[in-house]
């Protein structure tokens, strides 16, 4: 009997385990991007905006991949939500939000599962609605980016696990 038990763990031990979904992301040129400035004159997103919605992009994958799906993201263009007025001074580095100035971001993906392509697409994501949504992130400055990522992974992913 004990050397039974030893044989079913070790056949257990030997099993492979189910990889984690994993999320790569890809900034393609993003000195062309639109408006991906945290600053006001520049178009370039900096490396920490870079990393947070890389970090996010990672965790909506936790979320919504399903174990041993590997996704591949490229960002090809990036309009954050709000403008900065430069005709008033008196705003300085606040971006101010409105109903024309919605987030925007152009991306092409690729969905793998043990190396073999499961999608590949091209797709324009938008949130037109973004001031309507609320938000359980409003210190959060990129809310409105983050809210449209998880709309859109629910969208499109939303058939993975979902946890949470």
């Amino acid at each position: 009997m004990r050397s039974a038990s030893k044989l079913l763990a070790a056949a257990l031990l030997a099993l492979p385990l189910a990889a984690p979904a994993a999320v790569q992301v890809q900034y393609l040129e993003p000195d062309e991007y639109t408006d991906a400035s945290q600053r006001s004159g520049g178009r370039a997103p900096s490396e920490s905006l870079k990393r947070e919605l890389t970090a996010e992009l990672q965790r909506l994958g936790e979320q919504y991949l399903e174990p041993g799906q590997e996704l591949s993201i490229d960002v090809l263009d990036l309009d954050l939500a709000g403008r900065f007025q430069w005709w008033d001074a008196s705003r300085g580095e606040v971006r101010v939000m409105d109903a024309v100035t919605w987030p925007r971001m152009r991306l092409s993906y690729r969905l793998t599962r043990g190396g073999r392509t499961l999608e590949q697409r091209q797709e324009d994501l938008s949130d037109r609605n973004y001031l309507d949504a609320a938000s359980g992130r409003s210190s959060d400055p990129l809310r409105y980016e983050k809210n449209m990522l998880e709309a859109w992974f629910r969208s499109r992913f939303g058939g993975g696990r979902q946890a949470g």
